[in-house]
């Protein structure tokens, strides 16, 4: 909720009025809030006059109407989400102390805290072939190791999306991958939408929840999704206080409306849907609903004992949720992904002791009392966003695909392809050879193979026409607001605009031509994309897209520009504590460095960058192959972090620095070893 409090900004006293609104929707980037305030909309039509847009007849208020009128603002945070994690925490809880039900407790136990001794591979007579028919798949486009096409004679023969619609494990099967290597649904690659279709293929009965952390993600879930199901068989699921001009014209015959507003459709419908498309924190509308499996498990008990009160149930009682796929997990608190999986939690058994052994199919395509949880994204970039310093301190920004990947189950068979646990993409398909050398090296353990085909940009400012990667040298100095509030630089914004007004000034010579809307410039520090945003205006650049590192997580551009601000090192520890910059920040440089599909350009003081050794590695790695412009940098060189990717292009080198490239070469392979 938002509350504005009206005052005259000329005596500094208030008014007396106050009005209250519900936040409808952030566009962090613009920097805008979309609040619903009908009385609010009356005050200035009484006070100050009709605005200047009209829509249908009604009075529209947009960023060109001046209104003489002043607030003061304050956010009431809404306490449906901690409440709903809440919750979810305490289902959890109890499952895991549940003293008469052991599948129901295992199961809780296996997904949150799974041991080595939980994993398993059932190779016996009832399990299929482990893998699945060629003529099956969706996507043709996919890699073998997204398929897991099962051949004995490639390395990956459990993997992907064989290793789920199998449900081989009974703990989290973790798909683990960069940007651009398919995970979600990366044309023509796919792992999570091929997974959900292959699964209602092959399980007639199943029924699966599949979450995203935020609304956006959500929807690209449906959209990636509607050209395979129809609406009979998928819901996007949207809480009451969604708009309607926030979700997408295309999935809107996807979603439930009754009275105006997006809604829970009725019982029998609702347990008609195959897939049911939600954000983690949405995911809590079933449980207000008595939708979850403990839900359901408990009424189908209560429905067959007072069928049948003498007969003694014996077989498990299947979940209706068979499956839950969470995209994008690394970038959600744990307890919020809670949520979801208090949904697909198991419901109380009773005394099946007996025959309870049945219901557990790990390894084939037979219903399972277990559902499965299926976790994809990528730790090594951007995780949940905690401002608490409490919250930090209790590792709440440490997400659960994080901290399972940490560990032993997970760390013990990441090189085993014959267990469905856990499998990391190699293939970035999206970005040029030379942008993958240095994430590749730093982060990646040297495993990223560029196979895609991109455009190729053509611009004079590249001192090296074969790698399109640049670093530009800047010693300006930074600038704060709001009392250190936020940060920008004033040179590095002049090198910004320069560098793409060179950019377009060429764009023609680029295959396919460059357009503006085909460059995205990004900061750490929300002053300076502001300001970055005000300048590109001013050139009539507006289309150049400009946001902060966070927002350009999962997305891709042809070009980025990095602007990274900071140029002294009186500032570095302040920002370390308080979680900003680019400096000691490992997963937002990992982000930043990973966008561009075809032009990777980065302006910063590289006197105050090479202090973080990630920073450090990849200006070595910009000096090696004379992509540096700008004051001179005491660097040493060494054959640290030189990637395979790297090593290919040791013919081109000078003695000197071939003889690095292959020192590096050969510890790579030590350490490898």
């Amino acid at each position: 909720m938002i509350v504005l409090r009206e005052v005259f900004e000329a005596q500094k006293v208030g008014s007396g009025i106050a009005f209250e609104g519900r936040v409808v929707a952030l566009r962090k980037r613009e920097g805008f809030i979309h609040f619903f305030c009908p009385p609010l909309k009356d005050h200035i039509r009484t006070f100050v006059g009709p605005p200047l847009h009209f829509h249908e007849g009604q009075m529209i208020f947009t960023p060109e109407d001046v209104l003489p009128l002043s607030f003061n603002i304050s956010f009431v945070p809404s306490a449906r989400p901690s409440f709903m994690m809440d919750v979810a925490s305490r289902t959890i809880d109890d499952a895991m102390g549940e003293p008469h039900d052991t599948n129901r407790r295992h199961a809780a136990r296996r997904w949150l805290f799974p041991m080595p001794g939980d994993v398993f591979y059932d190779s016996g007579a009832d399990s299929i072939q482990r893998h699945l028919p060629e003529e099956s798949w969706s996507d043709h486009g996919l890699n073998e190791e997204q398929k897991a096409s099962g051949k004995s004679d490639q390395p990956g023969n459990c993997i992907a999306v064989s290793s789920i619609v199998l449900h081989e494990s009974p703990i989290p099967f973790l798909i683990i991958g960069p940007p651009g290597t398919g995970k979600t649904r990366q044309v023509p690659h796919s792992t999570t939408v091929e997974a959900v279709l292959q699964i209602l293929r092959f399980s007639p009965e199943s029924c699966i929840i599949l979450c995203a952390p935020s609304n956006p993600a959500t929807d690209t879930l449906v959209m990636r999704l509607r050209s395979t199901l129809q609406p009979h068989e998928m819901l996007r699921l949207n809480h009451p206080s969604r708009t309607f001009a926030e979700v997408p014209l295309e999935i809107r015959q996807y979603c439930y409306v009754e009275n105006d507003r997006y809604s829970l459709p009725p019982w029998d419908v609702l347990m008609r849907k195959r897939v049911v498309v939600c954000s983690c924190l949405d995911a809590g509308i079933l449980v207000d609903a008595r939708c979850t499996n403990s839900a359901l498990a408990r009424l189908e008990a209560d429905i067959v004992g007072a069928l049948h009160p003498r007969r003694q149930i014996k077989e498990p009682i299947m979940p209706h949720w068979t499956h839950l796929l969470i995209d994008e997990a690394a970038q959600a608190a744990e307890p919020e992904l809670l949520i979801p999986i208090s949904v697909v939690l198991p419901g109380t058994q009773g005394d099946t002791s007996a025959t309870l052994s049945a219901g557990l199919s790990f390894g084939t395509i037979r219903p399972a009392v277990t559902p499965q949880l299926v976790l994809c994204g990528d730790p090594n970039q951007l995780g949940p966003t905690v401002t608490s310093d409490a919250a930090r301190d209790a590792e709440l920004d440490v997400s659960l695909l994080q901290r399972l990947f940490d560990l032993p189950v997970y760390a013990a068979h990441r090189g085993n392809h014959t267990l469905g646990t856990f499998r990391p993409h190699t293939n970035l398909s999206s970005s040029h050879p030379a942008i993958l050398m240095p994430p590749s090296a730093i982060f990646y353990e040297d495993s990223l193979v560029p196979c895609a085909t991109n455009g190729t940009i053509s611009w004079s400012g590249l001192p090296n026409p074969r790698l399109p990667l640049l670093f530009i040298g800047s010693e300006s100095k930074e600038e704060c607001v709001d009392e250190r509030a936020s940060w920008y630089n004033t040179g590095e914004i002049k090198s910004t605009v320069d560098t793409i007004t060179s950019l377009l000034a060429e764009g023609a010579a680029s295959s396919p031509p460059l357009q503006a809307s085909e460059i995205g410039v990004m900061s750490a520090f929300r002053e300076q994309v502001w300001k970055i945003r005000e300048r590109l205006r001013k050139e009539k650049l507006s289309a150049v897209d400009v946001g902060t590192v966070e927002d350009y997580q999962g997305r891709e551009m042809r070009v980025c520009i990095i602007s990274c601000v900071r140029s002294s090192t009186r500032f570095l520890k302040d920002d370390l504590s308080r979680g900003l910059g680019l400096v000691y920040e490992r997963k937002r440089m990992n982000v930043a460095i990973t966008r561009a599909k075809e032009l990777l350009v980065v302006i910063g003081n590289g006197a105050i960058l090479q202090q973080d050794p990630f920073w450090r590695s990849f200006l070595q790695f910009t000096l090696r192959n004379k992509l540096y412009s700008g004051p001179t940098l005491d660097l040493e060189l060494d054959g640290n972090y030189v990637s395979r990717l790297e090593s290919e292009l040791v013919v081109h080198f000078d003695e000197e620095d071939r003889g690095v490239a292959m020192a590096g070469g050969i510890a790579r392979e030590i350490l490898r070893e």
